[in-house]
């Protein structure tokens, strides 16, 4: 299921770190040592305000057909509405997940607000099909948006938009 296409009220987007070891030397020095070149610990946080029952339970399936934080999935382009280049792509080597469960408030005649606590979830990009197609069937691939007719077999642990490879 893809992520709501609601436009949110606020973002909070923290751009996390490149994976790092600091180490203080006996003479007092400090060293650091990259260990990857892809920022780890992003994080992003949606509030929707003032939303309905029927947007409200938009996002509640979301959570709830990801399996909570278990699956990992992409944004939609409502969620960067108002960037004109968003700090993280729609379908990059970057996929993400629930941080928490959403926090539902009830409002005032029957509207609600929600928060939405997200990360990100490094993804093998060699291991990800973009638009597949009549792809073959190998290699093997983890991820694949807009599958269209490639073929079921093996199977994928992600398939969004699965076509003839559900």
């Amino acid at each position: 299921m893809a992520f709501p296409a609601l436009i949110p009220s606020a973002r909070s987007y923290t751009p996390g770190d490149v994976p790092q070891q600091q180490q203080a030397t006996l003479s007092g020095m400090n060293n650091a040592y990259r260990q990857g070149n892809r920022r780890i610990n992003q994080s992003l946080t949606l509030s929707y305000n003032n939303i309905s029952e029927a947007q409200l339970n938009e996002i509640k399936a979301h959570y709830l057909s990801v399996n909570g934080s278990f699956e990992v999935f992409y944004l939609s382009s409502e969620v960067w509405n108002g960037y004109t280049t968003p700090p993280v792509p729609l379908v990059s080597d970057y996929a993400w997940r629930y941080a928490e469960p959403p926090t539902i408030t009830d409002g005032s005649c029957d509207l609600w607000s929600v928060e939405i606590s997200l990360t990100t979830y490094a993804v093998n990009f060699g291991d990800l099909i973009i638009d597949a197609g009549a792809a073959a069937s190998l290699p093997a691939r983890e991820y694949i948006l807009d599958a269209g007719a490639a073929a079921a077999t093996p199977a994928r642990d992600y398939v969004t938009n699965p076509g003839a490879a559900a």
